[in-house]
């Protein structure tokens, strides 16, 4: 490099990169235009190169600035036509609100079809992604823990989602049951067939299970969304034939079904008692108010 012999390697070094870049930009020739007239075609050809990497560079980045607010078009998209179905259908401004709720949970403002993604990917692929989803949720049901890893990634494989808003019924009681669920993110509500609540279910928890034991089981317990939850559901003929060869596990679950079963009555007789009771005291008080 003329006029450059008595510089440091590394100033000759980021001298030469400068020189080299600018003219792959084809911002111009550098420090010292080329004279002979091979340096002069290879001067053409990088600037001719530059100009297409600029291009390239400017339409990636204006295809991933496109592809970041695809998302959220298309979710936008959505709640306008969520708008125009409540007006057209006359729709009550609370239960447009709901409608509305539930995308707003469901997507977190960014739109996409989870069938249409899950369709072009490899079965492990999917499998991975259902495991890395559910395992945990599933392996910390009491009945599940010890489980044969196959049968647990099969009963993981056809887990169904669902999405509930607050006070939305889950299960009615006095219905038939033929499915439970896996609680993964919320809080819901049990209560006995007479309005008595029992408790409140938190992440983790699961219900629902005696419906897997046999068919035209009556739901003995209503379960109602004290917020927004995500469930999971096992249907019962999927669950059958994921279990079928496991006596254990089927003896274990109508074990806890039981219980569940027995404490729920005596909960619900207590209830009616304690209903009876205030309704007698109400009736012999009004009874003393008109004598008296």
């Amino acid at each position: 490099m003329v006029g450059l012999e008595n510089e440091g390697l590394a100033f000759r070094f980021q001298h030469a990169f400068f020189t080299v870049l600018e003219n792959l930009l084809a911002s111009g020739y550098g420090v010292f235009p080329p004279k002979t007239d091979v340096h002069i075609v290879l001067n053409i050809v990088l600037m001719i190169f530059g100009r297409f990497i600029e291009c390239y560079i400017i339409i990636m980045f204006l295809q991933v600035k496109r592809n970041s607010k695809a998302a959220k078009s298309k979710y936008q998209e959505i709640i306008n036509q969520i708008g125009a179905y409540a007006r057209q259908k006359q729709l009550p401004f609370q239960i447009k609100n709901r409608l509305l709720e539930y995308y707003n949970y469901r997507f977190k403002e960014n739109f996409f079809r989870e069938k249409n993604i899950q369709s072009i990917l490899s079965e492990r692929l999917r499998d991975e992604i259902a495991m890395q989803s559910c395992r945990r949720l599933v392996e910390n049901v009491k009945i599940f823990k010890n489980v044969p890893q196959d049968i647990l990634k099969s009963i993981i494989k056809n887990l169904k989602f669902e999405l509930y808003l607050q006070n939305d019924v889950i299960i009615r009681a006095g219905s038939i049951g033929d499915c439970m669920f896996f609680l993964s993110i919320g809080t819901v509500a049990v209560l006995t067939p007479t309005g008595k609540e029992i408790c409140h279910l938190h992440d983790g928890a699961h219900f629902g299970e005696i419906a897997l034991l046999a068919s035209d089981q009556k739901r003995v317990a209503t379960v109602i969304a004290a917020d927004i939850s995500e469930v999971y559901r096992l249907d019962r003929k999927d669950f059958r034939k994921c279990v079928a060869v496991h006596s254990e596990l089927l003896s274990s679950i109508e074990r806890i079904a039981t219980e569940r079963i027995e404490r729920t009555a005596i909960i619900e007789e207590h209830h009616k008692r304690f209903i009876m009771r205030s309704s007698l005291a109400h009736d012999e008080a009004r009874r003393r108010s008109k004598t008296s």
